[in-house]
């Protein structure tokens, strides 16, 4: 059974639609990069997929438990006169939507700390508030997660004394905290410069080995080809092509995967002849 499955997800901003019908899956232990134009929806099936936007329609199912259902509506005329049926996303209510939503971890790519606490406080605090773990509790789940991400040193520390790349790997380590079945990623490394790009990507990779389960939306490609199982590229809120990240990344099959991995790569030769 896969630990998460995803049928026919779509999302509008008003006229714009930004997710038009997106089937997904994964195994547990996978890692599933995402990759594609900005604009092309990763962001937004990111939040969708966190529960921290609502799909308009389509179906999410985590561990076997389907979160988001769907079911026909009746649709009315501006007058309020019957106009026939639409399928539309089902919710549960918002606690139960909550405590299910924490099978799904997310990283920001802007950190999110909180800097009035210490990084001790900034892993402590959901555990105890939301999972209702004693003190001693919490803090061990977090020693343990500081070890993971090399950060033990730092329990003490605030957030203004980090640098980019140890705000990244401890905002990894908060969202372990909470035990996620599956932890998402969203542009981990966009705010940091290639030396603290390539020390989160070094966690992310240690992770894998330790059969985490993630899902990382990313603009890394050589990372992606390196690190993930499988690549999904997403275009205009469609997925166009899907396959193992080696065989997708070197020999795309889409003239769009193609046009799209060969301008990253001819970047990347022009920052290196620089």
């Amino acid at each position: 059974m896969p630990i998460l499955e995803v049928i026919n997800l779509k999302k509008r901003f008003g006229q714009l639609e930004v997710l038009r019908g997106v089937d997904l899956s994964m195994e547990k232990g996978e890692v599933l990069a995402v990759i594609g134009s900005s604009g092309g929806g990763k962001t937004t099936l990111l939040r969708c997929l966190t529960f921290l936007e609502r799909c308009d329609s389509g179906r999410i199912t985590v561990g076997g438990d389907e979160i988001v259902g769907e079911a026909e509506f009746p649709v009315k005329t501006k007058k309020g006169e019957p106009a026939g049926t639409e399928i539309r996303s089902v919710y549960p209510n918002e606690e139960t939507l909550r405590v299910k939503g924490l099978k799904m971890g997310l990283v920001f790519q802007d950190f999110n700390l909180f800097p009035q606490y210490s990084v001790l406080g900034n892993l402590t605090l959901a555990p105890m508030l939301v999972q209702k773990k004693s003190r001693a509790e919490a803090e061990a789940i977090a020693d343990e997660m500081l070890a993971k991400v090399g950060l033990s040193d730092k329990r003490a520390a605030y957030p203004y004394q980090l640098s980019g790349g140890q705000k990244q790997r401890v905002a990894i380590a908060r969202a372990l905290c909470m035990n996620p079945s599956i932890l998402c990623f969203d542009e981990p490394t966009s705010a940091l410069d290639p030396e603290l790009t390539l020390e989160v990507l070094k966690v992310i990779a240690s992770l894998k080995t330790q059969g985490v389960t993630m899902l990382i939306v990313t603009h890394e490609i050589d990372f992606a080809r390196e690190v993930a199982d499988t690549v999904v590229f997403l275009d205009k809120g469609l997925v166009l092509e899907r396959g193992p990240a080696k065989e997708l990344i070197d020999h795309p099959k889409t003239e769009r995967a193609r046009e799209f991995l060969n301008k990253i790569v001819s970047r990347a030769a022009g920052k290196d002849g620089e």
